[in-house]
């Protein structure tokens, strides 16, 4: 197939997507289904061309008059850019057939022509950056990709929250896209080049460029310390712009570190520990505020943070690994980061569509007026289940492969490494992740029981109904992508080493080993659950008695585990991080024999938030109405400013 085909089909496809969009918002009887079934078709052409190339490369360098002012715009297919433009076509597919029955219940909410015309040049934009060849074009789809999803995170703007997330994500993007343009600037006046595969960060020159634009690319993939925007742009967004954004846009910041700084030869140790120590507080920090996150949304979103922290710390390893000499841990941690990245993206994916379908039909993510679900939604449920388990590293499910390839990097570090100091390093970092680990178990277990078991706690709840079929069909093809990744993850494991990131001869196959074979693994499962079912559930006789009640009569949801009182006993351990408290109160004549009311409030302070991003952008408002005041409204004083510059900058040319 022509190499200009299959770059320009999907684009010439979206752009035209998004032109139908906008023409198409303005007549009333349009339907969301027409859109979205455009989605799907593009979606689907993409994977299809992408499959049709086998594993051959591509390059494509526009000729004029389609340039970026005096650029050529350059593409390249390759075995990096195939994977990440496949697992965006598979998000995008799911998107489309869940889309119709979820923007139902946000009519008169959002414009449907601004949100459809921002979501294809959001998706353009993605397309294009994973296949930039180049800083220039790169940057232009990434500022591209920024904007329009700001645009979609504002879709429900007539709310102050939702502006006010809007502007804290635009500014971190504003942030990363200077970042990023320093560096690419810095790479180009060392190296006399735009492409990327003619930057070389192996020299002590590097540094500096190379720290510029890791630093760019955490802030937006959500990396900790840089992670705040995250918490407020999801709960704001729709469900279907959150998917998108967890599943496939912060991977799109770990596409880049892989393009530009792994495949430049990055060595320096100074930024490899950075990213090392980046992505270790990152996996701990989001699980544990997780933990104590009350709305489904903002928990999945500190969830990702938990993820993209281990994505950044298997690529630190396999740096690592490379600068030890140690082409086996190389490959095996560069296979885990990529393979997880895919593995995530479907998962977070499925959790957000499931969250959706949950605000959609019970009108609320607050777990404290959830719960019963599990009767009302047991499709939506049972989704919900399964990428619980997979987000959380159960066999045989996807996570728990590429989790485990995490672990196996981690343990041959142990073993081949020659200093005592990283072979402790390696140790510890093992003991981190079990520790996260068990904390994301107790997190998904949270939801699992206080959201979809029990009874209602709200009316909506109560009388919430199974979501359309398009959501269901969409929640089952993940659940299907999920568990055959799972259950094939040797083969998925193979056809990913196989993209030669690390090495010219990749040997990540030969030498990762799973427990057991995990079809065999997923047969022992479903073959226990069958028999666990058969002799002791079915055949068991249901008993019914009235238990001792206390004489408090029959069970209320006030006798059941809230979502503060399930966390908070490791919300106790984990204080001094979470700035964890509790304000009891307790009313009544005889409170201490006879409370008539007790109320009780928690309370978590972000203290990066409190403590660093406050105080600064409190400086930077006191300086910024410092400034405004030389604007004085007066043409005169304004030309006085001109001319004053000038003269000062005439002054340092002939100084300098």
């Amino acid at each position: 197939m022509n190499a200009a085909v299959i770059f320009w089909g999907t684009i010439v496809f979206l752009a035209l997507a998004a032109l139908a969009a906008f023409v198409l918002s303005h007549k009333k009887n349009v339907s969301n289904k027409v859109m979205s079934f455009l989605l799907c078709a593009i979606a689907a052409g993409s994977l299809s061309a992408l499959c049709s190339t086998g594993f051959h490369s591509y390059t494509y360098v526009t000729p004029a008059p389609f340039l970026l002012g005096v650029f050529p715009v350059t593409f390249r297919l390759d075995g990096l850019s195939r994977l990440f433009s496949a697992l965006l076509s598979l998000i995008l597919f799911s998107t489309g057939l869940f889309s119709p029955g979820y923007l139902n219940h946000l009519k008169g909410k959002i414009s449907f022509g601004q949100y459809w015309v921002s979501f294809f040049l959001f998706a353009l934009s993605m397309y294009g950056v994973v296949l930039s060849a180049d800083a220039i074009t790169f940057i232009v789809m990434w500022e591209i990709m920024s904007l329009s999803s700001a645009a979609l995170v504002a879709s429900d703007h007539s709310h102050h929250l939702v502006q006010k997330s809007a502007l804290i994500y635009l500014g971190a993007t504003r942030i990363a896209s200077g970042l990023l343009c320093g560096g690419f600037l810095w790479m180009h006046s060392l190296c006399g080049s735009w492409t990327f595969s003619d930057w070389n960060f192996a020299s002590a020159q590097a540094i500096f460029p190379a720290l510029l634009i890791i630093l760019g690319f955490c802030i937006k993939a959500g990396v900790w310390p840089f992670h705040i925007w995250l918490p407020y742009a999801h709960p704001a967004a729709p469900a279907t712009v959150s998917a998108i954004m967890s599943g496939f846009m912060i991977k799109v910041p770990i596409y880049g570190l892989v393009r530009i700084l792994v495949q430049g030869g990055l060595s320096a140790p100074e930024i490899v520990n950075l990213a090392f120590i980046l992505g270790s507080v990152s996996a701990f920090w989001g699980v544990l505020f997780a933990l104590v996150q009350n709305d489904l949304k903002r928990l999945l979103a500190y969830s990702s943070i938990e993820n993209i922290g281990l994505i950044l710390l298997a690529l630190a390893i396999a740096l690592k690994a490379r600068a030890a000499n140690l082409p086996v841990v190389a490959d095996i941690a560069m296979t885990a980061a990529l393979f997880h990245c895919l593995n995530h993206g479907l998962v977070k994916s499925l959790l957000f569509f499931s969250a959706g379908a949950v605000d959609c039909q019970a009108h609320t993510r607050d777990l404290h007026k959830l719960g019963g679900l599990a009767r009302r939604m047991p499709w939506t449920m049972a989704s919900f289940f399964i990428g619980s388990f997979s987000i959380c590293s159960i066999p045989p499910l996807n996570g728990f492969a590429s989790k485990w390839l995490i672990y196996q990097s981690l343990f041959q570090s142990t073993m081949l490494f020659g200093s005592y100091i990283e072979k402790g390093i390696a140790l510890a970092t093992i003991c981190l992740l079990s520790a996260v680990g068990a904390l994301a178990i107790a997190t998904f277990v949270k939801v699992m029981g206080v959201g979809f078991l029990g009874m209602s706690r709200s009316h909506a709840a109560e009388h919430a109904q199974e979501a359309s079929t398009g959501i269901k069909i969409s929640q089952g093809f993940l659940v299907v992508l999920c568990a055959g990744l799972g259950v094939f993850a040797s083969h998925a494991v193979k056809f990913i080493s196989q993209l030669s990131l690390m090495s010219p001869d990749s040997v990540a196959p030969a030498t990762v080993e799973f427990p057991l074979p995990m079809p065999v693994l997923a047969l022992m499962l479903f073959s226990t659950c069958l028999v666990i079912y058969l002799v002791f559930l079915q055949s068991s006789k249901v008993r019914i008695f009235k238990t001792w009640d206390c004489g408090f009569g029959a069970l209320s949801t006030k006798t059941q585990a809230s979502s503060e009182s399930f966390a908070q006993p490791l919300a106790r351990i984990f204080r001094p991080f979470l700035r964890y408290e509790t304000n009891s109160t307790i009313k009544g004549r005889d409170r201490r024999h006879f409370p008539e009311e007790i109320t009780v409030e928690v309370k978590i302070v972000s203290i990066l938030e409190s403590r660093i991003y406050l105080p600064v952008l409190a400086v930077i408002s006191l300086i910024a109405k410092g400034l405004a005041k030389l604007q004085a409204g007066s043409i005169h004083l304004y030309l006085l400013y001109v001319c004053s510059t000038l003269v000062i900058l005439l002054l340092l040319g002939t100084v300098l």
